[in-house]
């Protein structure tokens, strides 16, 4: 089922996409209230934390794509996708890129590592069978909470406990990123609005 009209609307432009898992309000009031805890600690204002609502587990970043290959794209996604079966995601101990002595990018651990694996391999072959070139790097499972400021490569040492309790991943969703207009900055890791495109139920074969 396709959620948005952004693909009529923007049928002659690029979109800039992406493939995740979607948190649920209880899971981002959590981890905000985290972010907070992180922000108000040392080095928490050299980091420019994610808004609550672009919160989420990315398992393939496309880039800018020609909206007419997304039809394609979405049935290789769900052929995929209707061969994993759901699991529970959990959030594990603070991390950081490259590390948290000089972070870049700031992230909860998720899991458990087997049944993400699965998934991303799974979307994967669809991205590749929709004609995308392979991802050349390694999937790294993680939930990034905020990057680094320009230049800033200070240790956050706030203790923060991530939030225990897990939820059902029974779907994944192609999001549509459309990134705000240069000079925005709202103390975000990203300006971006995140637009869903299209929810892909895992392990039911799709009927149309």
């Amino acid at each position: 089922m396709t959620v948005e009209s952004d693909i009529e609307v923007a049928s002659d432009a690029a979109i800039r996409s992406f493939i995740a898992i979607e948190l649920d309000d209880a899971t981002r009031r959590a981890i905000a209230a985290a972010i907070r805890e992180l922000r108000n600690g040392p080095g928490g204002d050299h980091i420019r934390w994610l808004r609550p609502e672009n919160l989420h587990v990315t398992l393939r970043f496309l880039g800018d794509i020609d909206p007419a290959r997304v039809p394609a794209l979405t049935a290789a996604l769900r052929a995929e996708a209707a061969g994993v079966s759901p699991f529970a995601l959990t959030l594990g101990e603070l991390g950081a890129f490259p590390s948290l002595r000089r972070p870049q990018v700031l992230f909860f651990r998720v899991g458990p590592q087997q049944p993400l694996a699965v998934l991303a391999s799974a979307v994967e072959r669809a991205v590749v069978q929709a004609g995308f070139a392979a991802e050349t790097r390694p999937f790294r499972p993680h939930l990034t909470l905020g990057r680094a400021r320009r230049g800033k490569h200070v240790p956050v040492t706030a203790p923060v406990t991530p939030p225990g309790d897990s939820r059902v991943v029974d779907e994944i969703v192609l999001f549509h990123s459309q990134l705000a207009l240069s000079g925005t900055d709202t103390n975000s890791g990203t300006g971006a609005t995140h637009t869903p495109l299209d929810r892909i139920a895992l392990g039911r074969p799709h009927h149309p």
